[in-house]
C-alpha cells in the first residue's frame, strides 16, 4: 500500500501532537542529577507562602498548585523550570537542617521565598519566581472566591452599574 506524502506528514504531526503532552506529563516530576524524576512537592508550600490564607483561602485551597502543574504539562520548559525551582527550595531547606522545603516552618519558608524573589533578573531562579508568581496570581484572583477579601463584587456585567448617576460614596 502506498501512502501519499501529505498523509504521511499529517499522520506524523498528529502522532507528535498526541505524544508531546503525554511526554510532558510523564516528565512533570523531571530528571534529577541521577536521571531519576525530581519531585515538585515543594511547589505546594511555596505557593501557599506566596499567597497565604486570609479570610479567603490560600493558593492551594483554590487549586492554584494543580493549575500550575496543568500549565507545566503543556510546556516542557515550564516543567524543567518547576523542577529547578523546587530542587533549589529543597536544597535551601536542607542547608537549614530540614528534610525538604515542606518540612520548614512558615517563617523559614518565607525567608527562603524572599531570597528567590531577590534573585538576579534573568537568572533561572528569578525566572522560576516570576513565572510561578504571575501564574499563581492570575489563577488565584481569577477565582471569584478570592474577590471577597478585595471588596470586589464581581464584573459589572450583566447587572451593570445601577447607581451610575449618583455621586461616589
Amino acid at each position: 500500500m502506498r501512502i501519499g506524502r501529505r498523509l504521511f506528514l499529517g499522520l506524523g504531526i498528529g502522532v507528535a501532537a498526541i505524544l508531546r503532552p503525554m511526554r510532558g506529563f510523564a516528565a512533570l516530576m523531571g530528571p534529577s542529577d541521577s536521571g531519576a524524576p525530581y519531585p515538585t512537592i515543594a511547589l505546594t508550600p511555596y505557593l501557599d507562602t506566596l499567597i497565604p490564607a486570609d479570610e479567603t483561602g490560600s493558593a492551594t485551597a483554590f487549586g492554584v498548585d494543580e493549575h500550575i502543574r496543568y500549565l507545566a504539562r503543556l510546556d516542557t520548559d515550564y516543567i524543567r523550570l518547576l523542577q529547578y525551582g523546587c530542587k533549589w527550595l529543597d536544597e535551601q531547606a536542607r542547608a537549614l537542617g530540614a528534610a525538604d522545603f515542606p518540612a520548614l516552618t512558615p517563617a523559614q519558608r518565607e525567608a527562603i521565598v524572599t531570597q528567590v524573589a531577590a534573585a538576579p533578573q534573568g537568572s533561572p531562579l528569578r525566572s522560576f519566581f516570576d513565572k510561578t508568581r504571575s501564574d499563581a496570581m492570575a489563577a488565584y484572583y481569577g477565582d471569584p472566591r478570592s474577590w471577597a477579601s478585595l471588596g470586589f463584587r464581581g464584573p459589572p456585567q450583566p447587572e451593570g452599574y445601577p447607581d451610575f448617576a449618583e455621586p461616589p460614596a
